[in-house]
Order: structure tokens, then sequence, then C-alpha cells
């Protein structure tokens, strides 16, 4: 599996930068005052007036200077090449209409943001030097802290609805299914059976047309006839060319609804196990399960409309288990409000059952 977990993340990108950035300072900057308090003025006009080459002679002071002036260099080469690139890659992607979440934009539109960046560094070194680029960098990182701080709070509001979602389906099911926690448990012959399929589009497009869609249709009619507001949405998508489904239950006072979407997903057809019958393409449709927290993750073809049911009712019992949890522990935000005292814990002498599976008030 690809990926970083939020650990890794924070140690690698963010502690670990910032421990060497405090060396770095501490080293450097500690020698800097030490010269400059010992008397030597020249070096203190140098680094006030001309910054840059003050740098270079702090480094040749100290012992094997034209290694560490070498390696001072190709860091700063390093530094500014890793950023750009990277900058240059967001801005493409911002400025460009991507249809396939996993690509990034156009080559050449990378390839415009990266001369237009070099070409703005250059113009500012030449008209104010270093000092120049300092206060353009103060100025142009103002918006972007304060949409730092906005992200922030954004992902710890989402760390706290995932971690009341993972725990609330956790209460809800104490079994593991077989394909990982999260997906309908298969048969062994199914399971065997889609080890190494990968179906065409058109495969997909009458698995989703035959066996999803009349599925979703009795859950919703079955919602419907027990007196919930639910509904069942087929709109075209006209990248897959395969129909997406929402499923739909509204809840009452302010809860957050439940979302059943399946949507077919573009995935890499693996290098080795596969059929010769897709040797023509390296890629193939996958119908998966979204809730509002994202892709489930795993696949609905090759399942039974039997399956595709049960596999809806699970992720219903998980919402309400959801809700309960973030109720109980105070995981609250737009999307899930308190909610009223009289249902978050059961009366006296009611069992437990009743609080573990609330039902959501009808309309």
């Amino acid at each position: 599996m690809g990926g970083r977990t939020l650990r890794e993340f924070v140690i690698a990108a963010v502690t670990a930068p910032v421990l060497c950035d405090f060396l770095i300072v501490c080293i450097f900057g500690n020698s800097a005052l030490r010269k400059v308090l010992d008397g030597d003025t020249a070096f203190a006009h140098l680094a006030m007036t001309n910054p840059q080459r003050g740098w270079y002679a702090l480094l040749e002071s100290f012992p094997g200077a034209p290694f560490l002036v070498g390696l001072a260099t190709l860091s700063g080469l390093l530094f500014y090449l890793t950023s750009a690139n990277s900058g240059a890659m967001v801005m493409a992607n911002f400025s460009s209409s991507i249809p396939d979440p996993a690509k990034d934009g156009s080559r050449w539109l990378r390839i415009y943001w990266a001369l237009l960046t070099a070409l703005l560094t250059v113009a500012m070194l030449v008209a104010g030097g270093v000092t120049t680029m300092e206060y353009a960098t103060l100025i142009f990182a103002l918006p972007v802290t304060i949409i730092a701080y906005l992200v922030m709070a954004s992902f710890s509001k989402v760390l706290r609805m995932e971690r009341a979602d993972r725990e609330g389906r956790t209460l809800r099911r104490r079994r593991v299914a077989v394909d990982g926690g999260q997906a309908p448990e298969k048969s062994w012959r199914q399971r065997l059976a889609g080890l190494r399929a990968y179906p065409s589009k058109a495969a997909v497009v009458q698995f989703s047309n035959q066996v999803v869609q009349p599925a979703l249709q009795d859950v919703c009619a079955e919602f419907t006839a027990l007196g919930h507001r639910a509904s069942l949405i087929t709109v075209p998508d006209l990248r897959t060319g395969v129909p997406e489904h929402r499923l739909t239950v509204e809840f009452a006072h302010g809860q957050r609804d439940f979302h059943y979407r399946v949507a077919a997903v573009e995935a890499a057809v693996p290098l080795f196990g596969a059929r010769s019958m897709r040797q023509g393409s390296d890629v193939y449709l996958r119908l998966e399960v979204f809730i509002q927290t994202g892709s489930e993750g795993y696949d609905l073809v090759g399942l039974t409309r039997q399956q595709v049911i049960d596999d809806v009712l699970d992720r219903y019992e998980a919402h309400l288990a959801f809700l309960q949890y973030s109720s109980e522990h105070d995981y609250d935000s737009v999307l899930t409000p308190p909610r009223p005292a009289s249902t978050a814990t059961p009366p006296p002498g009611e069992p437990e059952d009743a609080a573990d599976t609330p039902e959501p008030p009808v309309r």
C-alpha cells in the first residue's frame, strides 16, 4: 500500500526539517554573533549591507572552507529547485482543469510556472538583492499564513470526525470482514474470481445497471415505506461512462444525513497476474462506495444483489453508531451538531442496545 501515515509525515516533513533549521541557526548564527562581539566590524558591516556575501565570508572563517562553501551552495541550489518544482506543480494544478484527481497538470504548464518563478526571482535579486527577496517573501507569506491556519483548523475537524467514524464503526461492528474490515463479506469463490479479474467498461456498466441500481432501489423503497425520507438519484458520469448512484437518507434535528454513493473509479492494472484479455489496456474500472468521508476503498463488482443490500445496511448501522459516538465524545462540527440530551443516552431501565442502535426520528 502506498502513502504515508500521519506520524511519518509529521516526523519526516515537519519535525526533522525544523530541527535541522534550529541547529543551523544556532551554530552559524552564534558564530556570526561571536565574530561581531570580538570586534570584527568589517564582517558586521558586510553582513548588514550584503547578507549573501556575509554568509560566504562566515563560512570561509571555518576549517575546510572550500568544502563548506560548496556544500552550502549545493544545498541552497537543491532547496530552490525542489521548492520551485513543487510550487510549479501546485500552480499548474490550480490553473488547469484536471478530470482525473490522480493526475497532475500538463507538463508545459509546469514549465511555464517554473520559468515565470525563476524570472521573478532573478528580477527581485537584480533589483534589490536578498533584502528585497526577504521583504517579498514576508508580503506573499501573510495571506498564505491565514490560509494555512484555516487548513489546520479544517484538518483538525476532519480528524475528529474520522476518529468518531472509526470508533463508532468499531463499536457497532465487532466482526472483521474478509476484505479488511470495511468491505462486504464474499464467498471464497467470489474472492478467487475477483483476484485476477479486471472487467471491461461494458461489463461494469452492465453490473451497475443490473445489480447495483436494483439493489439500491429496493433499499430506498424500504426506507421510504418505514417512514424515512430517502431518495435515490442516478446521474451519468461523462468521464467514465458508468452511471453514478446516490442514495440519501435524511435525518432530523440537523444531524448529518446518510449518504451511500457508488461511482466508477479508474485503477491501474497490475503488471503481473492480469488476464490476457486485459493486456491491451493499463487501466480498468472499479465500482467503489463513497460516504461523506470519502471512498471506502473496496470494489462492488462481482457481488450479488443481496450482498450490495447488506453493505448498504452495514454502512447505515455504522453511520448511526458514528452519530451516537460523536454526540457522546463532543466531536461536534457543522456536519455533526450535538444531539438532544434526551436521545444521547437511554432512559433508566432501558436496555443498552437501544442506545447502540438509535433510530432516526421521522420527519
